[in-house]
């Protein structure tokens, strides 16, 4: 099934500096890059990798044609597609691992 790309759900990721250790800071920027050119989003969505500066904002944020989704809305909208929204979390998270593994191997 083709999903145009204003109707699939964009997944703004927030990456910690901290989760690339302790000079994290000084790669979070390159890495963002590295992961959005790396982790290939899925049939029905768009990821997108940037650094968490700002601790205010979430870690994630869904959303659907440029309109932010409650956790309950991004829920629903994966549920249609028979995805569970913890285990898509859990894989998302799992994929960022291997990619910051990656990224310092390079």
């Amino acid at each position: 099934m083709q999903i145009s790309d204003e109707r699939k759900i964009r997944l703004m990721y927030r990456v910690e500096p901290g989760c690339l250790g302790p000079d994290g800071a000084n790669h979070i920027e390159d890495f963002c890059r590295f992961a959005n050119k790396h982790i290939k989003s899925p049939h029905y969505g768009l990821f997108v990798f940037l650094p968490r500066y700002d601790k205010q904002k979430d870690e994630r944020q869904y959303s659907v044609n440029s309109r932010n989704l409650s956790q309950v809305q991004a829920k629903a909208y994966l549920n249609h597609f028979d995805i569970d929204i913890d285990n898509f979390e859990e894989q998302l998270d799992e994929l960022l691992v291997k990619a910051i593994d990656l990224y310092f191997k390079r």
